[in-house]
């Protein structure tokens, strides 16, 4: 049988609610069809600022003693550790700063393991042939992006065997106060002037060399007010989204506490008969899941009206072929072309190729947490793309794939299991719910939960498979196998609410295989699971080691 929603919607305009509540009530009320995918419905968001991911190590005035004084010059080293008069000195071990030789006033920071980097710099003083130096081996095999004053542009220049090489310049005069960015990865090399992005080029030369700095060669005029290094990761914001440390990517701490099952929220998450109906375990895949989109600047712009909150409404490029999910939750996620956010939307309609209606819309940062409040589509207040089961991480021809899911997995319940514990629908000032029962790191609960909700499962609640459970040993198909796994490294988050089932997602262009192997074991991988009791937003998925090795940092997105 299907297994429908009762959740409502949450609607901002409590002038739509007398009519939306009547409709959906009975909607979710008019028999039940075979059991197939479960739908679920949202939860506001406004847009993250961008993150400062992968921050290697920094210098501003600010967090210096204001006094820059040689630094500024060029003619003092950096120290391990800062002294009064010294240049400027970062703990033991980080970055350091010390002059070339007495012509060549560079300055460098050592950056370990990877010539992936990103630097920036703001020049506070313009002095000739100032900016930055990269992929530094030495005085005679590096790269450098400087100013020319006299010929009043950039440019940026390649060294091999003291032989030097101008692959780009840039036709803007330089004026005090620009910022210089540089971002290497691979044999890549793009250079950007104020944010803007002015060219890149292809080198092999230098991939390995670690070191980055200031450039004021010639003269001691240059000042810098900043110098930031990024170390660049590797993973693809757009397959795995949020940062390491976010609860979707972070692995479960093996001090963690794990519930028995008398427990009363694991008790009523593992009942498989609950408020007089049957609770099955499945996987919405080709319907009432979450398909995404990836939008290209030729892609239609188009405007999204949100029919229940019009301070919610975007416009953004669309493909016109953009994938709505099948099911009456219809939901369309569409990543933006720069691969930096991606737009989530609940209860959309297509009215042309330029403009749709929907029930919800979030602008969600790949970069950030995934977290809200009030930033996602989902009833927890998160994003929707958090805790997906992907496409590329189930099929083994995609080159991307490892045989692992390496994130935690989001799951709905019934929403007669889910807790509630006082409060009306609605959002306080700060955005969050003040309906209550929701658990961090859930922002929100459904809209109607006061009536709804009847049993001890917080939304937000965190579960896992124990340290002490043999996978192996459970008759669990491959592909299930791989769901345990990371329900034992990751675990569980709960987001959202169903009717009559636990429901796992798995994005709609996954193979057919995966999602009938994962429904066939979903029944055994829920009995599986408790609930971890000590997981705050002081000890995010439990406290002590990771179980497993960290996720790579982000990569920076490209041009």
């Amino acid at each position: 049988m299907k297994s429908t929603s009762g959740r409502t919607q949450r609607a901002a305009r409590a002038a739509l609610l007398p009519a939306l509540f009547p409709m959906l009530w009975l909607g979710s009320a008019c028999g039940e069809p075979p059991l197939d995918d479960t739908r679920e419905e949202p939860v506001v968001t406004q847009a993250q600022g961008a993150s400062d991911a992968n921050l290697y190590d920094s210098f501003t005035r600010a967090n210096h003693d204001s006094r820059l004084y040689s630094l500024e010059q060029g003619v003092h080293a950096w120290t391990p550790n800062p002294y009064w008069g010294s240049a400027w000195g970062i703990m033991s071990g980080r970055a350091y700063l010390s002059k070339d030789d007495g012509t060549w006033m560079d300055h460098y920071a050592t950056v370990p393991g990877s010539a992936n980097v990103r630097v920036m710099v703001t020049l506070a003083a313009l002095g000739e042939f100032s900016g930055l130096t990269f992929r530094h081996v030495d005085r005679g095999n590096c790269w450098k992006l400087a100013t020319d004053l006299g010929a009043r542009k950039y440019f940026l220049t390649k060294y091999v065997g003291y032989t030097q090489y101008f692959p780009l310049q840039i036709e803007q005069a330089p004026v005090a106060g620009d910022v210089l960015e540089v971002r290497a990865s691979g044999t890549r090399i793009d250079v950007y002037i104020n944010g803007v992005h002015k060219g890149g080029v292809n080198d092999a030369s230098h991939q390995y060399a670690t070191r980055v700095g200031l450039l004021a060669s010639q003269d001691n005029l240059a000042r810098f007010d900043e110098f930031k290094v990024y170390t660049q990761g590797t993973r693809d914001a757009t397959l795995q989204p949020f940062t390491s440390n976010s609860v979707w990517n972070l692995p479960i701490g093996q001090e963690a506490v794990y519930a028995s099952t008398t427990d009363p929220a694991t008790r009523d998450f593992l009942a498989t008969w609950f408020d007089n109906r049957t609770i099955n375990a499945w996987a919405n895949w080709n319907e009432y899941s979450h398909p995404i989109s990836f939008a290209s600047n030729t892609d239609p712009w188009a405007t999204v009206s949100d029919f229940n909150d019009s301070s919610r409404n975007g416009t953004y490029n669309v493909p016109a072929t953009a994938t709505i999910a099948n099911g009456s939750d219809k939901h369309m996620h569409v990543v933006n072309p720069s691969r930096t956010y991606i737009d989530e939307t609940w209860a959309a309609t297509r009215q042309s190729t330029t403009a749709y209606t929907v029930g919800r819309h979030h602008k969600i940062d790949l970069y950030g947490s995934g977290l809200g409040p009030q930033n996602g589509v989902r009833a927890y207040g998160g994003a929707a793309v958090g805790g997906l089961i992907r496409a590329w991480e189930t099929t083994p021809t995609h080159p991307k794939y490892t045989g692992k899911i390496q994130h935690a997995i989001a799951l709905a319940v019934d929403r007669a299991q889910l807790y509630y514990s006082g409060g009306s629908s609605g959002y306080d000032s700060k955005g969050y719910g003040t309906a209550k029962g929701y658990v961090w790191p859930a922002t929100e609960q459904d809209w109607n939960s006061e009536w709804n909700y009847k049993g001890n499962v917080p939304m937000g609640a965190y579960f896992a498979i124990p340290p002490s459970v043999d996978i192996n040993a459970q008759g669990l198909t491959a592909d299930g196998k791989m769901v345990a796994q990371a329900l034992q490294d990751y675990g569980a988050y709960v987001t959202d609410a169903t009717v009559g089932a636990v429901t796992f997602y798995v994005e709609p262009t996954a193979p057919s295989t995966f999602a009938a192997n994962l429904r066939k074991d979903a029944a055994k991988l829920r009995s599986l699971l408790r609930r971890v009791t000590n997981n705050s937003a002081a000890t995010p998925n439990g406290p002590g080691a990771r179980r497993v090795p960290m996720l790579p940092d982000l990569a920076p997105p490209q041009p």
